[in-house]
């Protein structure tokens, strides 16, 4: 009985033995798929994340520097010209000034003018009804300073200037004068001497009624608020993010100064070679050079490898048609993604060590809630338009995945979102054109659709008379009209300032959109009903001019269909308001 017993025993060990080490090398492989996975599913979350990063930027820099070109066309508008003596225009250029400041204070408050006598003439905003103007009407003669509160308000001689100055010989001004036609240009980065931060300026020429150059008109944007935008953002425990021209020249770092003080007490800007950051020295020679050849894109992502650490980059490369020429890049080491990671794979490694089948049971469980909550982040990220039904489980954990991905969406609305009227963004309607535009999958037909340009008519005068906080309660009543006209696969954008952009799905037929027009006259006819402190019986009503294009009888890319509904609707107000 003892020897069948012992048989037995010893049968029995035999078949575990080999079961529990197999077991034990199924758990190892296990693990080192899982972490394999994990890392791949991470890796590609981190590159979506940075790349979603680097277009915030992108959108910031958009937002802060695309006003000055509305400042200097309210200033001196394309194709009006300027006398070789400024003296009879001065008071229709204070007006034209003042309005111009008004557009985009915080950074445009300074707009001015110098032309090919020597004269000058500059206005600048002190405060929301006070400004400054500077005038020198004698080339021979230093500037003069006056202040007054009101467009229409009179002038108190305040100063006048030791120095003669000269715009002739501002970079401002020659830059401005050797644009071709009238064309905006942007002047190299300097350093303010008086504030110590990183400005550029907005030029363009002026013409003679001859054609002839008269002068320039330009205005200063200032990088502080970029800077801080930038300082500001969180990459992760060891990334940066940084703002750079091509040059090599630092605009903003999250972790770096842009500008340094001399020992002579001159003030002198940082490159990215003596910034004392290696990552950003090693991101910008891999990076730049890259974007100078004619293949490359204007956005994207790519991984490097050193002696110590792997970094995951992202980068957007910013221009535009008045010589801008910055690159944002986000810099992601790949151990502050993978740390969490790396510490629940050793843990269950370590329990499957302790107990084989506890540790596969517990393992399992962990990675299949690990991996099927980074599977649906990761298709999240990829899928914008459904992100929200996807991430439920992954929202409610508590966990390093569960901050990331409520990370995400507050980022994702807030990038596609407009804070005001809570419609869609001017990012995210690019984003939705770019994919109804994009080309066809084999066997499948590009859906048809209408894009109206939508301007709102005198909503300055609105503003002015009741107040911003009425003018911003009149956008958002606006904007809550249109959407009820708006089918389950049409979007409303708020294109900025009092614009918006419909875009309606298969609505192709001339009659058919002539109506959808007319439609979004109607619900405009009624008078506003949320602004306050409105005088008892008085009604305010607001109007709209709507211009029209079709994909693809219009155009086939994003810019040629905003542009032709655009010039549609100026075309529209200029001969009423309130057309379509």
């Amino acid at each position: 009985m003892r020897r069948q017993q012992h048989s037995f025993v010893s049968l029995k060990s035999t078949l575990i033995t080999p079961y529990v080490t197999l077991i034990l090398m199924l758990t190892l492989v296990i693990g080192l798929i899982s972490y394999w996975a994990g890392s791949r599913m991470v890796a590609t979350l981190s590159e979506r994340l940075s790349l979603e990063m680097v277009e915030r930027i992108g959108q910031a820099v958009d937002r802060h520097m695309f006003g000055s070109s509305a400042v200097l066309e309210a200033a001196f508008p394309k194709g009006m010209t300027a006398p070789k003596d400024i003296t009879p225009i001065i008071d229709q250029m204070r007006t034209r000034f003042w309005t111009a400041t008004t557009l985009h204070t915080d950074p445009n408050d300074y707009v001015y003018y110098g032309n090919t006598l020597g004269q000058s003439y500059g206005l600048k905003r002190l405060e929301n009804n006070k400004a400054e103007v500077r005038i020198k009407l004698d080339p021979r003669k230093p500037r003069e300073y006056f202040s007054f509160s009101g467009i229409n308000g009179q002038q108190s001689y305040v100063k006048t200037e030791d120095a003669v100055f000269d715009p002739r010989i501002r970079p401002w001004f020659t830059s401005g004068q050797q644009r071709e036609q009238q064309n905006h240009t942007w002047t190299a980065v300097y350093v303010d001497f008086a504030t110590s931060d990183l400005v550029v300026t907005r030029a363009r020429k002026v013409l003679s009624d001859s054609g002839q150059l008269s002068g320039v008109v330009a205005t200063d944007v200032s990088l502080i608020k970029l800077n801080q935008f930038i300082a500001d953002l969180k990459v992760s425990e060891n990334g940066l993010a940084f703002l750079v021209e091509s040059s090599g020249e630092l605009l903003a770092s999250s972790n770096t100064i842009n500008v340094r003080q001399l020992p002579s007490g001159m003030m002198q800007r940082v490159t990215v070679s003596d910034a004392g950051e290696p990552m950003i020295k090693l991101a910008y020679d891999h990076i730049v050079p890259l974007l100078k050849k004619e293949s490359s894109k204007n956005t994207g992502s790519l991984t490097l490898s050193t002696e110590n650490e792997t970094l995951d980059m992202a980068y957007k490369h910013i221009i535009d048609t008045a010589g801008l020429d910055w690159t944002a890049i986000i810099i992601v080491p790949r151990s502050d993604i993978l740390a969490g990671v790396t510490k629940q794979v050793f843990m269950v490694g370590l329990l499957g060590v302790i107990a084989v089948l506890i540790a596969i049971g517990l393992g399992f469980r962990i990675l299949n809630r690990v991996a099927s909550d980074v599977s649906s982040l990761s298709r999240a990220v990829m899928d914008a338009d459904h992100s929200e039904d996807t991430l439920p489980a992954t929202l409610s954990r508590k966990d390093e995945i569960g901050v990331l991905a409520r990370s995400f969406m507050d980022m994702r609305k807030g990038l596609f979102t407009d804070q005001l009227t809570n419609v869609a963004n001017r990012a995210a309607l690019e984003r939705h054109l770019t994919n109804l535009t994009a080309p066809a999958k084999q066997g499948e037909t590009k859906v048809p659709f209408t894009l109206l340009f939508i301007d709102l008519d005198n909503f300055k005068p609105l503003n002015d008379l009741f107040g911003h906080d009425n003018g911003d309660l009149a956008l958002i009543e606006v904007a809550q009209r249109f959407k009820t006209l708006l089918g389950p696969d049409d979007l409303l954008a708020r294109y900025g300032g009092d614009e918006f952009v419909a875009v309606l799905r298969e609505q192709n037929h001339r009659t058919h959109i002539d109506k959808i027009k007319q439609r979004f006259n109607d619900v405009l006819l009624a008078p506003l009903n949320t602004l306050h402190d409105i005088p008892p019986g008085e009604n305010v009503y607001i109007t709209a001019s709507i211009g029209d294009s079709k994909f693809p009888a219009h155009g086939q890319d994003i810019e040629s269909l905003l542009r032709r509904a655009d010039k549609v609707m100026y075309q529209y107000k200029k001969v009423n308001k309130n057309r379509y």
